[in-house]
Protein backbone atom coordinates (compact mmCIF):
# COMPACT_ATOMS: atom_id res chain seq x y z
CA UNK A 1 0.00 0.00 0.00
CA UNK A 2 2.93 2.23 0.65
CA UNK A 3 4.08 1.59 -2.24
CA UNK A 4 1.45 2.41 -4.51
CA UNK A 5 0.87 6.04 -2.49
CA UNK A 6 4.55 6.68 -3.41
CA UNK A 7 3.98 5.80 -6.67
CA UNK A 8 1.05 7.88 -7.07
CA UNK A 9 2.50 10.96 -5.72
CA UNK A 10 5.66 10.67 -8.25
CA UNK A 11 3.31 10.76 -10.73
CA UNK A 12 1.77 13.92 -9.62
CA UNK A 13 4.90 15.28 -9.45
CA UNK A 14 6.10 14.43 -12.95
CA UNK A 15 2.79 15.80 -14.08
CA UNK A 16 2.76 18.77 -12.34
CA UNK A 17 6.60 19.57 -13.71
CA UNK A 18 5.09 18.58 -17.45
CA UNK A 19 2.37 21.16 -17.14
CA UNK A 20 4.86 23.57 -15.41
CA UNK A 21 6.84 23.72 -18.72
CA UNK A 22 4.46 24.05 -20.79
CA UNK A 23 3.05 27.38 -19.28
CA UNK A 24 4.29 30.01 -21.19
CA UNK A 25 5.45 33.49 -19.70
CA UNK A 26 2.65 36.49 -20.84
CA UNK A 27 4.41 38.66 -23.32
CA UNK A 28 5.56 41.78 -22.42
CA UNK A 29 7.12 43.37 -25.51
CA UNK A 30 6.04 44.34 -29.20
CA UNK A 31 7.25 45.47 -32.31
CA UNK A 32 7.39 48.63 -33.98
CA UNK A 33 7.31 48.62 -37.96
CA UNK A 34 8.78 52.00 -38.88
CA UNK A 35 9.17 53.42 -42.13
CA UNK A 36 8.76 57.24 -43.55
CA UNK A 37 8.28 59.49 -46.81
CA UNK A 38 10.99 59.82 -47.79
CA UNK A 39 13.45 56.88 -46.48
CA UNK A 40 16.46 57.44 -44.26
CA UNK A 41 14.92 59.07 -41.65
CA UNK A 42 17.36 58.31 -38.11
CA UNK A 43 14.87 56.85 -35.82
CA UNK A 44 14.56 57.60 -31.76
CA UNK A 45 12.73 56.06 -28.83
CA UNK A 46 11.86 57.76 -26.16
CA UNK A 47 14.94 60.52 -26.89
CA UNK A 48 17.43 57.77 -27.63
CA UNK A 49 19.21 57.36 -31.03
CA UNK A 50 18.56 53.87 -32.29
CA UNK A 51 20.89 54.04 -34.54
CA UNK A 52 19.05 52.67 -37.16
CA UNK A 53 17.26 54.84 -39.82
CA UNK A 54 13.78 54.15 -42.04
CA UNK A 55 12.75 51.93 -43.08
CA UNK A 56 13.57 49.75 -40.19
CA UNK A 57 11.46 47.02 -37.64
CA UNK A 58 12.47 47.57 -33.81
CA UNK A 59 12.10 44.00 -31.97
CA UNK A 60 12.01 43.50 -28.19
CA UNK A 61 10.39 47.36 -27.76
CA UNK A 62 8.89 47.14 -24.43
CA UNK A 63 4.60 47.54 -24.38
CA UNK A 64 3.24 51.15 -23.35
CA UNK A 65 3.34 54.39 -24.60
CA UNK A 66 6.12 55.19 -26.28
CA UNK A 67 7.43 58.40 -27.82
CA UNK A 68 8.84 57.90 -31.70
CA UNK A 69 10.70 60.70 -33.38
CA UNK A 70 12.81 60.60 -37.31
CA UNK A 71 14.77 62.95 -38.09
CA UNK A 72 16.25 63.03 -41.54
CA UNK A 73 18.31 66.11 -42.91
CA UNK A 74 16.58 69.42 -44.64
CA UNK A 75 13.39 67.84 -43.46
CA UNK A 76 10.97 68.84 -40.36
CA UNK A 77 11.63 66.55 -37.50
CA UNK A 78 8.29 64.08 -37.01
CA UNK A 79 7.67 62.85 -33.31
CA UNK A 80 4.81 61.10 -32.07
CA UNK A 81 4.21 61.38 -28.17
CA UNK A 82 2.06 58.90 -27.79
CA UNK A 83 2.65 55.51 -30.05
CA UNK A 84 0.72 52.09 -28.39
CA UNK A 85 2.88 48.85 -28.18
CA UNK A 86 0.84 46.30 -27.28
CA UNK A 87 2.64 42.87 -26.22
CA UNK A 88 3.02 40.18 -28.53
CA UNK A 89 1.50 43.14 -31.54
CA UNK A 90 3.19 44.63 -34.07
CA UNK A 91 2.38 48.72 -34.32
CA UNK A 92 2.95 50.30 -37.85
CA UNK A 93 4.12 54.06 -38.57
CA UNK A 94 4.67 55.19 -41.89
CA UNK A 95 4.31 59.05 -41.69
CA UNK A 96 5.16 61.81 -44.49
CA UNK A 97 7.60 63.91 -43.55
CA UNK A 98 7.72 67.65 -44.75
CA UNK A 99 10.50 69.37 -46.66
CA UNK A 100 11.11 72.48 -44.80
CA UNK A 101 11.73 75.41 -46.16
CA UNK A 102 16.14 77.35 -47.17
CA UNK A 103 16.69 80.44 -45.33
CA UNK A 104 19.83 82.53 -45.67
CA UNK A 105 21.20 84.98 -43.74
CA UNK A 106 24.38 87.00 -44.30
CA UNK A 107 26.64 88.33 -41.42
CA UNK A 108 28.97 91.29 -43.02
CA UNK A 109 29.35 93.57 -39.81
CA UNK A 110 31.15 96.98 -39.74
CA UNK A 111 33.81 98.16 -37.08
CA UNK A 112 32.15 96.08 -34.50
CA UNK A 113 33.56 92.83 -36.06
CA UNK A 114 36.17 90.98 -34.76
CA UNK A 115 39.21 90.43 -37.56
CA UNK A 116 42.71 91.75 -37.41
CA UNK A 117 46.28 90.19 -37.99
CA UNK A 118 49.80 89.45 -36.22
CA UNK A 119 52.90 89.70 -37.66
CA UNK A 120 55.91 87.97 -36.03
CA UNK A 121 58.06 90.78 -37.21
CA UNK A 122 55.82 92.97 -35.02
CA UNK A 123 55.25 90.36 -31.99
CA UNK A 124 53.69 93.16 -29.58
CA UNK A 125 52.09 95.53 -32.12
CA UNK A 126 47.77 95.10 -32.36
CA UNK A 127 46.24 95.67 -35.01
CA UNK A 128 42.76 95.64 -34.56
CA UNK A 129 41.69 98.69 -36.01
CA UNK A 130 43.59 97.90 -39.38
CA UNK A 131 41.52 98.54 -42.53
CA UNK A 132 43.15 94.81 -43.82
CA UNK A 133 44.46 92.00 -42.49
CA UNK A 134 46.91 89.11 -44.45
CA UNK A 135 48.33 85.51 -44.62
CA UNK A 136 51.62 83.85 -45.49
CA UNK A 137 55.21 84.32 -45.06
CA UNK A 138 58.41 86.45 -46.27
CA UNK A 139 62.14 86.05 -45.26
CA UNK A 140 61.56 88.19 -42.17
CA UNK A 141 57.72 87.46 -41.14
CA UNK A 142 54.96 85.10 -40.35
CA UNK A 143 51.55 86.57 -40.82
CA UNK A 144 48.19 85.15 -39.67
CA UNK A 145 45.14 86.54 -39.70
CA UNK A 146 42.39 85.88 -37.01
CA UNK A 147 37.87 86.20 -37.58
CA UNK A 148 35.26 85.87 -35.06
CA UNK A 149 31.36 86.47 -36.14
CA UNK A 150 28.58 87.36 -34.14
CA UNK A 151 25.98 84.36 -34.16
CA UNK A 152 23.61 85.83 -31.86
CA UNK A 153 20.79 86.55 -34.64
CA UNK A 154 20.69 83.01 -36.23
CA UNK A 155 18.15 80.63 -34.66
CA UNK A 156 19.12 78.42 -32.20
CA UNK A 157 18.01 75.44 -33.68
CA UNK A 158 19.28 76.28 -36.91
CA UNK A 159 20.61 73.17 -39.16
CA UNK A 160 23.39 74.34 -41.63
CA UNK A 161 22.94 73.38 -45.21
CA UNK A 162 26.09 75.80 -46.45
CA UNK A 163 28.13 78.06 -44.70
CA UNK A 164 30.74 80.01 -46.55
CA UNK A 165 33.04 82.42 -44.96
CA UNK A 166 33.58 85.39 -47.99
CA UNK A 167 37.26 87.28 -47.90
CA UNK A 168 38.19 90.47 -50.68
CA UNK A 169 41.56 88.88 -51.44
CA UNK A 170 42.70 92.98 -53.23
CA UNK A 171 46.36 92.27 -53.64
CA UNK A 172 49.42 89.75 -53.24
CA UNK A 173 52.98 90.02 -52.61
CA UNK A 174 55.56 87.39 -54.39
CA UNK A 175 55.51 85.24 -56.98
CA UNK A 176 54.98 81.79 -55.72
CA UNK A 177 51.12 80.78 -55.13
CA UNK A 178 50.73 79.25 -52.00
CA UNK A 179 47.98 77.89 -49.94
CA UNK A 180 45.97 78.70 -46.67
CA UNK A 181 44.57 77.17 -44.15
CA UNK A 182 41.45 77.82 -41.82
CA UNK A 183 41.22 76.22 -38.56
CA UNK A 184 39.49 76.77 -35.35
CA UNK A 185 40.98 78.73 -32.45
CA UNK A 186 40.21 77.30 -29.23
CA UNK A 187 41.21 80.04 -26.50
CA UNK A 188 39.45 83.63 -26.02
CA UNK A 189 41.36 86.30 -28.11
CA UNK A 190 39.95 90.47 -28.12
CA UNK A 191 40.72 91.99 -31.53
CA UNK A 192 41.80 95.17 -29.05
CA UNK A 193 44.61 93.17 -27.51
CA UNK A 194 45.66 90.26 -30.07
CA UNK A 195 49.09 90.09 -31.15
CA UNK A 196 51.85 87.96 -32.32
CA UNK A 197 53.23 86.82 -28.57
CA UNK A 198 49.01 87.02 -27.12
CA UNK A 199 47.82 85.24 -29.99
CA UNK A 200 45.34 82.51 -28.63
CA UNK A 201 45.95 78.40 -29.33
CA UNK A 202 43.97 77.10 -32.38
CA UNK A 203 43.24 73.43 -33.34
CA UNK A 204 45.75 71.50 -35.44
CA UNK A 205 43.25 70.14 -37.38
CA UNK A 206 42.60 71.99 -41.33
CA UNK A 207 38.91 72.72 -41.73
CA UNK A 208 39.50 74.01 -44.83
CA UNK A 209 42.09 74.98 -47.40
CA UNK A 210 42.28 77.46 -50.29
CA UNK A 211 44.81 78.12 -53.08
CA UNK A 212 46.07 81.77 -53.52
CA UNK A 213 46.69 82.95 -56.83
CA UNK A 214 49.46 85.70 -56.40
CA UNK A 215 48.05 88.37 -58.73
CA UNK A 216 44.78 87.79 -58.58
CA UNK A 217 42.06 90.39 -57.14
CA UNK A 218 39.28 88.25 -55.94
CA UNK A 219 36.78 86.95 -53.48
CA UNK A 220 37.58 83.79 -51.52
CA UNK A 221 35.42 81.28 -50.49
CA UNK A 222 35.86 78.64 -47.48
CA UNK A 223 33.17 76.01 -47.09
CA UNK A 224 33.22 75.75 -43.15
CA UNK A 225 29.46 74.14 -42.70
CA UNK A 226 30.64 71.62 -39.84
CA UNK A 227 32.31 74.86 -38.15
CA UNK A 228 29.24 76.77 -38.12
CA UNK A 229 26.98 73.89 -37.07
CA UNK A 230 29.17 73.41 -34.30
CA UNK A 231 28.83 76.81 -32.97
CA UNK A 232 25.68 77.00 -33.43
CA UNK A 233 24.29 73.88 -31.36
CA UNK A 234 26.90 74.27 -28.62
CA UNK A 235 29.53 71.05 -29.46
CA UNK A 236 32.05 73.59 -30.56
CA UNK A 237 32.96 77.28 -28.39
CA UNK A 238 32.52 80.39 -30.92
CA UNK A 239 36.47 81.51 -30.56
CA UNK A 240 36.44 82.28 -34.30
CA UNK A 241 39.33 81.43 -36.93
CA UNK A 242 42.35 81.49 -37.95
CA UNK A 243 44.03 81.79 -41.45
CA UNK A 244 48.09 80.62 -41.50
CA UNK A 245 50.04 79.44 -44.72
CA UNK A 246 50.37 75.56 -44.94
CA UNK A 247 53.93 75.68 -44.59
CA UNK A 248 55.26 78.82 -42.52
CA UNK A 249 58.46 77.38 -42.77
CA UNK A 250 59.09 78.41 -46.23
CA UNK A 251 59.47 81.64 -48.00
CA UNK A 252 56.36 82.33 -50.18
CA UNK A 253 54.32 85.07 -50.34
CA UNK A 254 51.46 86.96 -48.66
CA UNK A 255 47.71 87.22 -49.46
CA UNK A 256 46.03 90.55 -48.27
CA UNK A 257 42.46 90.81 -47.18
CA UNK A 258 39.99 93.60 -46.02
CA UNK A 259 38.33 93.55 -42.49
CA UNK A 260 35.37 94.99 -41.31
CA UNK A 261 37.12 98.54 -40.76
CA UNK A 262 37.25 99.26 -44.57
CA UNK A 263 35.01 102.11 -45.21
CA UNK A 264 35.94 102.69 -48.84
CA UNK A 265 33.72 100.36 -50.05
CA UNK A 266 31.84 98.32 -46.95
CA UNK A 267 30.89 95.62 -49.59
CA UNK A 268 33.99 94.15 -49.38
CA UNK A 269 33.93 93.37 -45.80
CA UNK A 270 34.43 89.95 -44.89
CA UNK A 271 31.33 88.01 -44.43
CA UNK A 272 29.70 84.91 -43.42
CA UNK A 273 26.41 83.65 -45.61
CA UNK A 274 24.85 80.72 -44.02
CA UNK A 275 21.80 78.80 -45.92
CA UNK A 276 19.63 76.86 -43.15
CA UNK A 277 16.32 75.61 -42.09
CA UNK A 278 14.56 74.94 -38.76
CA UNK A 279 13.58 71.36 -38.47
Amino acid sequence: MKKKIILVLCLIMMVLILIAGCTSTTPTVGIIDVNSTPTGAKVYLNGVDTGQVTPIILTNVEAGILIVKLDKFHYKIWEDTAVTVNANETTYLNPLLTYATLSTITLQPGPEGMDTFVNSLSPDTNWGSYFMCDVGNTTTAIVRSYIQFDLSSVPENARVVDADLQLYQYQTFGTEDFIVDLRKVTSEWQEGTINWNSQPTYSTEVEYSSTITIGAVTWKFCDIDDLVQGWLDGTITNFGMVLKDTDESSVNAIAYFYTSDFTIDTTKRPKLVIDYYIP
